[in-house]
């Protein structure tokens, strides 16, 4: 059994991904794919067909179902799965009344539950298949199995190593298990190599984690700096910061990182919600500093 542990307040919605950069186009349409792919996947699963069988009902060549199940989502447009979708007779709702943020489309748009076993699939029929690796370990983090979200995000960067930023998914995931060592060694391991502006600062966000769940404050704020310098473009490192000196009864200091991050990113309700939250505290218990 997979050893499932309560993910620490510092480590929760830290989750990194290619997403969580600035919008492109890319980054809506992907999602979007990957879940009518999944559905169409499903849906023939659910009817026991051949890939011929699907095939023929589809009007398409059987590669073109191979290619479905092996989550070749680059051999698909938007306009062809929904065709299928409608060629099937199934229900299509897309619900994106909660905003626009990429790094949120996977969590409405699909489930966990469903994502994996999708990302099963499509690795037992194309074990080279790192995108499906990483994808599951995703999955898996999400859902708390950080045993396993470690094995695949090991698995997908083994495949391609093109895929070192996974060692901040991976890292995250150590500290939740409560191994912290293992998680500032992908970090350091990261910082190392010649990554992006981006990537290098969510290395430093991940190791400040790590030192918080070690109730090393002091150490975590130094990591925080790190971050900031590294992309000071980047929200993340503020907000995260932000809630650290909330945290510290450091009010003052933290809506200044609160307002930082909205100047960057109006539409982040995370950080409108805590910049209320420490004025409200503020005015009640004064501050630390």
């Amino acid at each position: 059994m997979p050893r499932l542990k309560k993910r620490s307040e510092s480590a929760k919605g830290a989750l990194h991904s290619r997403s969580s950069k600035a919008p492109s186009s890319a980054n809506y349409v992907e999602p979007v794919r990957e879940l009518l792919m999944r559905r169409i996947s499903r849906e023939i699963d659910r009817r026991d067909w051949t890939q011929a069988q699907a095939a023929e009902f589809l009007g398409v060549t059987q590669p073109r179902i191979s290619d479905l199940t092996r989550g070749l989502s680059d051999n698909f447009t938007i306009d062809s799965l929904v065709q299928w979708i409608g060629l099937l007779g199934m229900e299509l709702k897309i619900d994106t009344r909660k905003g626009g943020k990429p790094e949120s489309l996977f969590s409405w748009l699909d489930s966990v539950e469903e994502a994996i076993p999708y990302y099963t699939k499509v690795i037992a029929v194309n074990p080279q298949n790192a995108d499906g690796y990483w994808k599951r370990g995703q999955a898996y983090h999400q859902r708390g199995q950080y045993d396993l979200a470690i094995g695949d995000y090991t698995r997908a960067m083994e495949i391609d190593p093109g895929l070192q930023f996974l060692r901040i998914n991976r890292a995250q995931a150590y500290i939740c298990l409560g191994q912290n060592n293992a998680a500032f060694l992908d970090c350091d391991l990261l910082v190392a190599q010649d990554c992006d502006a981006s990537t290098r600062s969510w290395a430093y966000i991940t190791r400040a984690s790590a030192q918080q769940s070690q109730g090393n404050n002091s150490s975590a704020l130094k990591e925080y700096e790190k971050a900031i310098a590294a992309a000071p473009e980047l929200p993340s490192a503020y907000l995260h910061r932000g809630i650290l000196m909330q945290r510290m009864r450091k009010f003052k200091a933290a809506m200044k990182d609160f307002s930082r991050v909205l100047k960057l990113d109006p539409l982040n309700v995370q950080a409108q919600k805590y910049l209320e939250d420490s004025r409200k505290k503020r005015g009640e218990y004064g501050d630390d500093e």
